[in-house]
């Protein structure tokens, strides 16, 4: 029998908030893409000095992962080398690559380059947290749940992993959008269907 797939917890960031299991964790408005990033971070009280040198895609993951994975410790009971981190997003590093592409014509900026691959992201997430599994950052035109659907259940069923970082991640300019999940086999929450996932993905706009 199909192992029964659910998600656990949910985090969505985007318009200036963050919303954690449905509830409005965070809220800070009139400000812009970078402003509200560092906000949230130093809501959170984290001490991790390698976020101020991250792009705002690793920003943005980051602090999406911070609020699934330490608010309590839902990667208990897992190895390291059970966990996956799968990750979409439209524009992949396109907002470092430009930021990279003006300091060029100056000076070309080494902090920069290192953030001009969306994969970036997923490692520095597995320096985080310690995480060894699968990883893998796909490319879609917009989001799409059914391919999510699809990847993370391949993993979890097949026994290839047996719990996963999941969801959309993408900056480009002032725009911006984060929707995470923790995806786990046989446990208590919601079911891991298309609906829930856009239900939890669209949760700010009715």
């Amino acid at each position: 029998m199909p192992a029964k797939l659910v998600i656990t917890k949910s985090c969505l960031i985007e318009s200036n908030k963050v919303v954690l299991n449905g509830e409005v964790v965070f809220d800070n408005p009139n400000l812009d893409t970078a402003g509200f990033l560092m906000s949230c971070y130093k809501h959170l009280a984290i001490n991790y000095p390698k976020f101020y040198k991250m792009d705002k895609l690793c920003k943005l993951g980051f602090l999406a992962a911070e609020q699934l994975l330490n608010a309590q410790d839902v990667m208990s009971g897992y190895q390291k080398d059970e966990i996956a981190i799968i990750l979409y997003n439209a524009n992949a590093s396109l907002d470092a690559d430009m930021q990279y592409y003006d300091s060029v014509s100056d000076l070309a900026s080494p902090a920069l380059f290192v953030y001009t691959l969306p994969n970036i992201l997923i490692g520095e997430l597995c320096i985080r947290h310690g995480i060894k599994g699968e990883s893998t950052f796909f490319l879609e035109e917009k989001f799409n749940a059914d391919s999510l659907i699809d990847y993370v259940s391949l993993l979890l069923e097949q026994d290839l992993a047996k719990a996963c970082l999941c969801g959309w991640v993408d900056v480009l300019g002032e725009e911006y959008k984060a929707c995470m999940m923790w995806v786990e086999k046989d446990k208590a929450g919601r079911q891991f269907t298309t609906e829930t996932i856009h239900s939890i993905y669209n949760q700010l706009h009715g």
